[in-house]
């Protein structure tokens, strides 16, 4: 199983991102192979005031650095994908 991070999405000063875990299989055979899987959503990450905090869908709230060990890369990677945007517009 791997994860995924969403496009991020601006709502006036704050922004958010979906981590999603991705999971895939494959069945059959070399001749008849098919592959199915599924993406769910674990974590929002929440950016405000220069400040990343993280939603479960459990319920908990996590900090950055939870967040970081669980899901390393994930902060950096949307805080470009953010920065990209900006200057896009």
């Amino acid at each position: 199983m791997s994860w995924v991070v969403d496009p991020p999405v601006q709502a006036g000063a704050r922004a958010f991102a979906a981590v999603c875990r991705i999971a895939r299989s494959g069945h059959g055979s070399a001749a008849a192979a098919a592959c199915s899987g599924g993406k769910r959503p674990v974590l929002i990450l929440i950016f405000h005031r220069g400040a990343v905090t993280g939603a479960g869908v459990d319920g908990e709230s996590y900090t950055a650095a939870e967040i970081e060990q669980r899901f390393p890369q994930a902060i950096a990677r949307t805080q470009a994908r953010l920065e990209r945007t900006m200057q896009g517009q």
